[in-house]
Order: structure tokens, then C-alpha cells, then sequence
């Protein structure tokens, strides 16, 4: 099945999916840190360029290669701010490993979308948590495209990715946006979401979430040489926010939260793509499972309600039971208030938050909630070279046991029988940390950790023994100036 744009369905498709869902988990009530406005606050300049300092520790000779990140950074033009974290303009920054120092350059990424604002001299477009005044037309949906969530390396091509439209080429020495990839004709501009998976031979998987003219799951296989292999758009109603999946060793997993899309809403073409989407816990989380042969649904499963972006890894058994990971909250409150709240300078995170758990999918049907956390937990990351097989080891940002401050600030190696982790100091929020391998077994590597210190104003870069956690960074460096906080990202070595 081919997806069919007209230019009525390209303006909601575009805002649909606009959405970056990458989530800070939301914790217990805390008091407001007017210092921490300066994690929204907008980027000092469209292009930034330093050497990192470093505050202490000695870098890892053997970490050579280039931290790829990327998130909102532009929350404030023309006058006008954004309503939402996920809303702003992205900007692409690189992490420069030499194996001595380390170097940091990031950009505004000016997308087709920015260039438009720019020209009118004012902001124009529709976006996930925010509809600006007197919005424009939309002919398609990368009109909207903020390029604003996450990063993927494949085939050589470096990639901005959004999740209501394409994919966004650049060139990863100066940094300049390039052109929207098109994967076929007959798909350009089709949602490209945030997460892709690529496995160990190349071949890269991806998802989409397209709301009109009938919701729709679309379905990626990219060749290792960065060619579409297979395509499937899979009608399914009732769809909302569906950010990440699962890869095992043959099959696709999504797990589609009760968090859904009110089609009559959305039509008014008023209405942020947020606000409207609808809380339905009595649909609890549908599971498809798909073959990743011919991208069509093998078996569906039920679990009870929940709302989450990120997963962990998932693998199988050799029964056909399959085991994934998640972080999950109650219900979509930390995305739909909380993220509205920060961009005020309110920062009090009164919503339950995402907690990891165990999901197990088995083949006669059933499903269940095999054990959870209690801390909050989110952004995992796992050793890349185990996905879609077993792993016993999950990297996250995790709650601290403090009521106060923000609520992810705990760095912590998931494993059996094990607890390590390190806390981060009040004055500094911590980013996703991103694994990198160093030796041959699963886990034998560093983490990379980027945060915000309110202290001195300024961003940096912490270096962990991946399984050393509690001993600390082994390596601290800092820039000479902040940077809002971002979302997604990915190391590719030298």
C-alpha cells in the first residue's frame, strides 16, 4: 500500500508528528530552581565553536570519534517563544574525540521551515505544543519540519531526524543543512520517526506514525549501502504518538500507548498536534509484532495502560517468547503539562514519572509486565552490538531519592543481581548518556554524558567507565558557554 499526500493531508501530517518524543521523566513535586530556565533557554548564537576544558580526570587516549547530538535550541524568535520543550528549531552539535582533547561545534539547523520564518521575518508555522499567530499554509509536510529530535549516521550520510517528516541531510563539516531524504517518490516527505535501529550488517529499521487520510503505521527497511529495500503502511485506528520500537533478531515490536488521536480535533487545523491527542486508558497498550521479512503483523498482544517513548532492546527466545525493555509512566502528564510548564520557567515536575520495566510476549498470545523499577528512569541505552539479542546490561538516567531539583539526575547500569550508579550534583542536569564500546564484552566501554551546569553557566561533557559507574566520571571538560538541553544522540568512531 502506497501513502496518498494531498496538500490537505500534507499540513496535518506535518504537524502531526512534529513531536519529539524523547522524554525527561517527570518526578515528585519539587521547588522551583529559577536557574534551571537556562536549560530552555535559546541557543547564544546560531553557530557555536570551542575546545572543551578540562575541570578534571585525564580523557581516554583510546576514545577517538565524534559524539553526534541534537536537539530543540531556537525556543525564541521574532519575538515570539514557543509553548512547548519539543517545539524549537534543532540544533546539530559534534563532540570531537582526538584521544587528547575534545572539541565541541554546533549549529542552527536552518531547515526549508527556518528559511521561510526567515524570509517573512516572523514565525509562521505550526508546531507540536504551539500554534503561532495567524499560522501559514502548509502545502507539505516538511513545511514544518524542525529537525529538532535525534541523529543517525548510515551509508555515510548524516541525518537530522524529526518525527513528522524526513529525514534532513548535512554536511557534517560545516554543518549545513542539506536536503530532505528521499527514500521513494511515491513516500517523500512520509514520517521518518527519531529512533531508527541498525543492526551489525548495515541494514538500518525505522517506523512512521501518519495520521491522515486514515492513521497509519509505515514500516523501513534501509539496505546497508542507505537504499529503501521495503516499504509496508499498515492502517491503524485508533494511532497516536508512537516514538520508538523494538528490533529482535527476526522481528519488528511496537507497542502502541492508549495516548491517541482525535481525528474531528485535529481536522480544525487549529488545534496543536498535542493538544489534540486524547488520553483513552481502556484501549490499554496494543503490541504488534511484525516479521521483518515482509513487514506485515504476526501476532498482537494486550497489556494494560501505560504511556512511554523509549525502549531499551528486546530479543528472542527459542519458544518465540519475546523479552523488551521500556521506561513507562501511569499516563502522558509529564509530556502534556510539565513540558508546557518548563518553557514558563515553572519547574515543578509533579507527574508520575517513566519507571523501567520488563515486558515478555509470549506466542500462545498472552503478555505481561515481568518486573519494574521503582526509581523513575528513562533515556536507556544498551552495548549496540547486542541489539536485538540478549542483554544484561541497560544505561539510563534514573530519580533520586531527593523531592526537590530535577527529577533525572542519577546515572545507573541496569543489570541482575547488581546496582551501580553514580549521582550527579544539584547544579548540574545531565543528558542522555550514550555508550561507546571499548572492549570485547558486552558492556566494556565508556559512557558519554553531556550536562548543564547552573553553577558556572556553561555546558560540558562527562566521561564514565560504562562499568565503573560509581566511582565517578573519569574525565570532566567544559565549554565557555551553555547549551539548552538537547535530546538524542549517537557516537560514531573514527
Amino acid at each position: 500500500m502506497k501513502p496518498q499526500f494531498s496538500r490537505r493531508d500534507a499540513l496535518r501530517t506535518a504537524g502531526t508528528l512534529s513531536l519529539l518524543l524523547a522524554a525527561r521523566a517527570a518526578g515528585a513535586s519539587s521547588a522551583p530552581d529559577e536557574d534551571e530556565a537556562l536549560a530552555f533557554a535559546t541557543a547564544q548564537a546560531e553557530r557555536l565553536s570551542a575546545p572543551l576544558q578540562t575541570l578534571r580526570g585525564r580523557l581516554p587516549s583510546e576514545l577517538a570519534g565524534t559524539l553526534w547530538r541534537n536537539g530543540p535550541a531556537e525556543h525564541d524568535r521574532f519575538g515570539h517563544r514557543y509553548g512547548h520543550w519539543f517545539d524549537g528549531d534543532g540544533m546539530v552539535q559534534a563532540f570531537r574525540f582526538d584521544g587528547e582533547s575534545v572539541t565541541h561545534r554546533a549549529r542552527i539547523l536552518d531547515t526549508p521551515k527556518r528559511r521561510r520564518e526567515t524570509q517573512a521575518g516572523r514565525r509562521m508555522m505550526p508546531a507540536f505544543g504551539s500554534m503561532p499567530p495567524d499560522p501559514a499554509e502548509t502545502r507539505r509536510p516538511d513545511d514544518m519540519n524542525a529537525a529538532n529530535t535525534s541523529m543517525v549516521v548510515h551509508a555515510g550520510r548524516h541525518m537530522a531526524l524529526w518525527e513528522g517528516g524526513s529525514a534532513l541531510a548535512f554536511d557534517p563539516e560545516t554543518l549545513d543543512a542539506g536536503g530532505f531524504v528521499e527514500w521513494r517518490k511515491d513516500i517523500a516527505g512520509a514520517p521518518f520517526s527519531a529512533h531508527p535501529k541498525v543492526e551489525a550488517d548495515g541494514t538500518m529499521w525505522n517506523i512512521g506514525y501518519l495520521p491522515v487520510p486514515r492513521p497509519m503505521l509505515i514500516f523501513y527497511r534501509i539496505d546497508p549501502g542507505g537504499r529503501l529495500a521495503k516499504v509496508n503502511v499498515l492502517p491503524m485506528e485508533p494511532l497516536g504518538l508512537t516514538h520508538d520500537f523494538v528490533v529482535t533478531e527476526r522481528r519488528l515490536v511496537v507497542l502502541l500507548t492508549p495516548f491517541v488521536l482525535d481525528l474531528e480535533k485535529f481536522a480544525t487545523g487549529h488545534t496543536p498536534i498535542l493538544d489534540a491527542h486524547a488520553w483513552r486508558p481502556e484501549l490499554g497498550v496494543r503490541v504488534l509484532v511484525v516479521d521483518k521479512d515482509s513487514l506485515e503483523v504476526e501476532r498482537r498482544h494486550e497489556l494494560p495502560p501505560g504511556f512511554h517513548f523509549h525502549h531499551g532492546n528486546g530479543w528472542e527466545e527459542a519458544d518465540g517468547t519475546i523479552r523488551l525493555d521500556l521506561c513507562q509512566a501511569p499516563d502522558p502528564s509529564f509530556v502534556t503539562r510539565e513540558f508546557h510548564d518548563v518553557m514558563r520557567g515553572e519547574t515543578r515536575f509533579r507527574s508520575q514519572h517513566p519507571v523501567y520495566r520488563r515486558v515478555v510476549l509470549r506466542p500462545d498470545g498472552s503478555a505481561e509486565y515481568e518486573h519494574s523499577e521503582t526509581a523513575a528512569a528513562d533515556f536507556p541505552r544498551i552495548d549496540p552490538r547486542r541489539l536485538g539479542r540478549r542483554h544484561d546490561m541497560t544505561f539510563a538516567l534514573a530519580g533520586v531519592d531527593e523531592p526537590i531539583g530535577w527529577p533525572l539526575r542519577r546515572v545507573v547500569r541496569l543489570a541482575p543481581g547488581e546496582a551501580d550508579g553514580w549521582s550527579w550534583p544539584r547544579h548540574r542536569i545531565p543528558e542522555e548518556h550514550v555508550f561507546v564500546p571499548r572492549g570485547p564484552g558486552e558492556g566494556e566501554g565508556w559512557l558519554l554524558g553531556p550536562f548543564l551546569d547552573l553553577r558556572r553557566r556553561v555546558s560540558g561533557l562527562a566521561v564514565f567507565e560504562a562499568q565503573r559507574l560509581a566511582s565517578g566520571p573519569v574525565w570532566e571538560g567544559i565549554l565557555p558557554y551553555p547549551l539548552p538541553l538537547g535530546l538524542h544522540g549517537t557516537f560514531v568512531p573514527v
